[in-house]
C-alpha cells in the first residue's frame, strides 16, 4: 500500500523525548511492508534536521519543512505570530508551535500528484492539517487529555512562576475543545492503552466503534556488559517539557530519595533528559545529579542498577519504562507508569509496581541489595518487551488496522 505518513518530527531512535523514538519504531514497522511518504517538521534543534537527512539517505521518501528562522528578526516574527494565535484563538501552543504553511501545502501537493491508499497521522499536534478527501484516514493520539476543573489558585504556586502557570492553565483547559473537534475527522483511531481508549469514549462516546488500542514499540538494543552497571545508581529519564515527569521528578528526588537514603545508604540519583525551562535545577544535590540531555540515553541505562519512574499523572504510554524493559533493566514504577505494557498470558508483569514514596522506596532499596533478583527481573522484562513490544508485534497490529481501516473505507466527514 501506499501511505501518507504525517508526523511532528522526524523519527529518531535517538530524540530528545519521548516522540520521536516512538515514530521510530511506528515507521520502522510500516516501511517494511508499505510504500511510505513521510510529511514531518523538523527543526529549531540540529537533531530534528539530521535525523531528516538520515531518512532520506535510507532511502525513505521524505519532506520536512524546516521550523528554523535564518535570522533574529525571523525568529522574533514567528514568536509573536504564535503568541498572536495563542492569545486571540482556541488552539492549545502544542498545534500552534507545529503548524506550518508549508506542511499544508506539501499534503496538498502530493495529493494531487499520485493516489495513496490511507493517510496515516501521527499525535495531536498534526490534528491542525486538512486531508485529502476521499482517503481511508487513520490517527494515533498520543497522549489524551483528561478534562479537570479550573485550578483557580494552585497556577499562583507554580514552580516557574505564576505567569507561567497561568498560561499552561488557560493551555490545559483548551484541549477538552480540540480533541473533541479532530477526533471526528478520523475514520480509525489509535490510542496507546486501554485507559487512553475509556477516557477518549468518556469524551466523545460517538467515537467507541473507531478507536483502537495500540501499544508502541521499541527496538531491543543489544546487551550490555552487566560490569558498567553502579551498585546505588538509580536512573529516572523524562523530557521535563511534560508536566508528569517534573512531578515525578520531584517525588523522586525528595520524598522518595529521603526515604532511600535511610533504607540503602549510599544511593545516588541521576535525572536524566531534556530540560529546557531548567525546571529541575533546584532538585541537585550531592547524591542527585541533574544531568540534563545527554547524547546516549543508552548509555545512561547501562549504568544504573534500578531504573525508578514514579509517575502518578499523565495518559499515553511510558517511553522510559519500555526502554529501560528493553535495555534489561529491574524497573520500579506505578500503576500508571506500568500502562500500556502487555502481558504474555496470566504471568505478571515483570517490573516492580508500588503507588506510595514509603512502598516505592522500599522496592527500591530490595532491588539495589539484591544483584542477583534485579539481574533476574530486568531479563523477564526483557524477554516480554522483545515479544509483545518489539518491531514485529507492533508492526502486526498496525497491519491489522490498516486492514480494517480499508474494510471500513467510506466518504470522510467534513472537518
Amino acid at each position: 500500500m501506499r501511505v501518507l505518513l504525517l508526523t511532528p518530527m522526524p523519527p529518531s531512535p535517538r530524540g530528545l523525548q519521548a516522540t520521536p523514538v516512538l515514530l521510530h519504531g511506528l515507521l520502522t514497522a510500516v516501511r517494511a511492508r508499505h510504500d511510505v511518504t513521510l510529511v514531518t517538521v523538523a527543526g529549531p534543534n540540529g537533531q530534528d534536521i539530521e535525523a531528516a537527512e538520515a531518512l532520506r539517505a535510507s532511502g525513505l521518501e521524505v519532506h520536512a519543512v524546516p521550523r528554523r528562522e535564518a535570522t533574529r528578526l525571523a525568529r522574533v516574527r514567528r514568536w509573536a505570530h504564535h503568541t498572536a494565535r495563542w492569545a486571540f484563538g482556541r488552539l492549545p501552543m502544542r498545534t500552534i508551535w507545529f503548524h506550518r504553511p508549508e506542511v499544508q501545502e506539501t499534503i496538498d501537493r502530493l495529493a494531487a500528484e499520485r493516489t495513496f491508499d490511507l493517510v496515516h497521522v501521527e499525535d495531536n499536534a498534526m490534528g491542525v492539517y486538512r486531508l485529502p478527501a476521499g482517503i481511508p484516514t487513520l490517527f494515533g493520539e498520543h497522549e489524551v487529555r483528561t478534562p479537570r476543573p479550573i485550578r483557580w489558585t494552585a497556577w499562583m504556586h507554580d514552580d516557574e512562576g505564576a505567569y507561567r502557570g497561568l498560561l499552561d492553565e488557560i493551555d490545559w483547559h483548551r484541549w477538552a475543545r480540540y480533541q473533541r473537534t479532530i477526533w471526528p475527522r478520523y475514520d480509525l483511531i489509535q490510542v496507546l492503552t486501554e485507559r487512553d481508549a475509556r477516557t477518549m469514549e468518556r469524551i466523545a462516546p460517538a467515537l467507541a466503534g473507531r478507536v483502537r488500542v495500540n501499544p508502541f514499540a521499541v527496538e531491543i538494543p543489544p546487551l550490555d556488559d552487566s560490569t558498567l552497571e553502579e551498585d546505588g545508581t538509580i536512573v529516572f529519564t523524562g523530557g521535563f517539557l511534560h508536566p508528569p515527569n517534573v512531578d515525578a521528578a520531584r517525588w523522586l528526588a525528595g520524598e522518595i530519595m529521603t526515604r532511600l537514603r535511610t533504607l540503602h545508604p549510599g544511593v545516588r540519583l541521576r535525572i536524566v533528559g531534556n530540560d529546557p525551562r531548567g525546571s529541575l535545577r533546584e532538585l541537585a544535590a550531592s547524591d542527585v545529579e541533574i544531568a540534563g540531555w545527554v547524547p546516549s540515553m543508552r548509555a545512561e541505562l547501562a549504568r544504573a542498577a534500578v531504573v525508578v519512574a514514579p509517575l502518578r499523572t499523565g495518559g499515553g504510554q511510558r517511553m522510559k519504562v519500555l526502554e529501560a524493559m528493553a535495555a534489561g533493566k529491574a524497573v520500579v514504577t506505578t500503576e500508571r507508569g506500568a500502562t500500556g505494557l502487555l502481558p504474555r498470558g496470566d504471568a505478571p508483569l515483570p517490573i516492580a509496581v508500588a503507588e506510595t514514596a514509603e512502598a516505592i522506596a522500599t522496592e527500591t532499596a530490595a532491588l539495589l541489595r539484591d544483584t542477583a533478583r534485579r539481574r533476574a527481573l530486568g531479563a523477564r522484562a526483557r524477554e516480554l518487551v522483545a515479544t509483545q513490544h518489539g518491531i514485529e508485534a507492533y508492526a502486526a497490529r498496525t497491519e491489522s488496522a490498516y486492514t480494517e481501516l480499508l474494510a471500513r473505507a467510506r466518504t470522510p466527514r467534513s472537518a
